[in-house]
């Protein structure tokens, strides 16, 4: 397998980077497990699961389970693993905050466990299978330390870590004594291979059997290969400017603060027009409220599958902000990447750019390598706009609710620096009620209150191309993991 980006840490509460947890989750179970069909959560390490109290969840965890290094699987481990990040800080574990849904975890017997939280949470389990949820082995972590880990993963997953190189590959065997049955593929290979024709070769000469993020100029040569399919998808994730609603600490201000200037923005932008860049086959959006999640068709009026490209009344809005003359408008930078594991990123920056010129800004286009941007978007920037492309959890909205909460901002991802009483208020609501549908409601109207203030600037949700080799039965999931437990070899 070959893709763009490979692992940086196989501990996996530590790095936040997608590719890392695309390919680690072959070497780590959670607790629970979202199917990527249906978004039905599954007992995985954990049994069962019961929400015994408002603020109590007691789990049964499946016995005769074993660590790759024959350690058994017992309530300890699944403790140790969640109790390392809630009661340490967000520089060891940058999901740290993430994790603050939990309270405490207490062990009742060797297979089950309770989880406190601190406030009834309707997003429990979508949570507890979220980033970070990989369970390590409390005896080897407390021998080899934690330290250990970043280089050598070790869980109770379907295939073993035995090679690795962060620069170039990561080797794994399938693990015989795996508790859902050992997997039909004997060894996986990842290979990093940043450039994407280059990818689309070893796909062609054989060198590689899936490749994932193929750009739309090599579409053609994959379809016409007999021995190749070409997987069109709509992943979990939206492309969007993300914005600077108020200047970062020691910086006097900057134009992205007035909301008629980030209207304009959104305007400016023809959103199609970026789809047709990669091929034609996103979906314009307004929101990160996009399907399959629950509760994105309750948005009245939509804001899913609409384009309200208006360049005229983008120029007329930045009018109203003070900057009448074109060109003459404020000075903005939009940062972004010049490649990674998605299609067409250094494209899109560039249109983007010359379609706000269009219109008056003063634009500075900067573009950094892709490791470095996506380092770079957990700290705090001076750039009024950063394209980006931010995912959610296909079974629950919670990671779209957080992006905007401005409480959370100021504790983990300073992403916008913004601050509404009122979209807090509602994410609040949203956080801790356990009815579906007055939740959806609550949600729904959070969504048109972070639209009509354009805290960030959705452009599309997005999709993906990959490449498989019809020697191989394995349907890509949505949110881009590359779980091969289920992967067979044809006839």
């Amino acid at each position: 397998m070959a893709q763009g980006s490979g692992v940086e840490n196989w501990d996996p509460p530590v790095g936040w980077i997608t590719a890392s947890e695309w390919i680690e989750m072959n070497v780590y179970d959670c607790l629970v497990f979202a199917d990527r069909k249906t978004g039905e959560i599954k007992g995985w390490l954990a049994e069962s699961f019961e929400n015994t109290a408002p603020t109590t969840w007691r789990l049964k965890l499946r016995k005769g389970v074993k660590f790759h290094n024959g350690y058994p699987f017992t309530a300890e481990d699944a403790k140790f693993s969640i109790d390392r990040i809630i009661n340490g800080t967000r520089e060891q574990f940058i999901v740290h905050d993430q994790w603050s849904f939990v309270k405490e975890v207490r062990i009742i017997d060797d297979y089950t466990i309770e989880i406190e939280t601190p406030y009834p949470e309707p997003a429990f389990l979508s949570k507890l299978g979220s980033t970070g949820c990989g369970v390590v082995s409390k005896k080897y972590v407390e021998e080899v330390g934690m330290d250990a880990l970043a280089n050598h993963g070790m869980g109770t997953g379907p295939f073993k870590l035995v090679e690795y190189d962060r620069e170039s590959f990561a080797r794994m065997v399938a693990n015989d004594d795996y508790w859902g049955g050992r997997p039909e593929i004997d060894e996986l290979v990842f290979r990093v291979i940043p450039e994407p024709s280059t990818r689309v070769a070893e796909l062609l000469t054989g060198g590689a059997d899936i490749v994932t993020g193929i750009s739309p100029q090599d579409w053609e040569r994959v379809e016409a290969d007999p021995n190749l399919e070409l997987n069109h998808y709509l992943t979990d994730r939206v492309y969007q400017l993300t914005v600077a609603n108020s200047p970062p600490e020691g910086v006097d201000g900057v134009a992205t603060e007035l909301l008629p200037i980030r209207a304009a923005i959104s305007y400016a932008i023809d959103r199609q027009e970026l789809i047709d860049l990669i091929g034609g086959h996103g979906v314009p959006t307004l929101t990160r409220l996009t399907p399959p999640l629950p509760c994105w068709d309750q948005v009245d009026p939509p804001l899913y599958n609409v384009n309200p490209y208006d360049p005229e009344k983008a120029k007329q809005l930045m009018q109203e902000a003070g900057y009448p003359d074109v060109p003459g408008g404020p000075l903005i930078t939009v940062h972004g990447s010049l490649e990674g594991q998605y299609i067409g990123q250094k494209e899109i920056a560039e249109t983007v750019a010359a379609m706000l010129d269009e219109i008056g800004f003063q634009v500075e286009l900067k573009l950094e390598e892709g490791t470095t941007f996506l380092e770079g978007t957990y700290r705090d920037h001076n750039e009024e706009l950063m394209l980006e492309s931010l995912g959610n959890r296909i079974t629950d909205p919670w990671i779209y609710i957080l992006n905007y909460d401005s409480q959370f901002g100021k504790r983990s991802i300073p992403r916008t620096r913004a601050s509404v009483p009122e979209i807090d208020e509602l994410a609040e609501k949203a956080n801790t009620t356990m009815d579906p549908e007055e939740r959806c409601k609550i949600v729904a109207e959070y969504a048109q209150l972070v639209a009509e203030q354009y805290i960030a600037i959705p452009l599309f949700h997005m999709p993906d191309a990959m490449g498989i080799r019809k020697t191989i039965d394995w349907t890509p999931s949505p949110d881009g993991m590359m779980l091969l437990l289920n992967a067979h070899f044809t006839d």
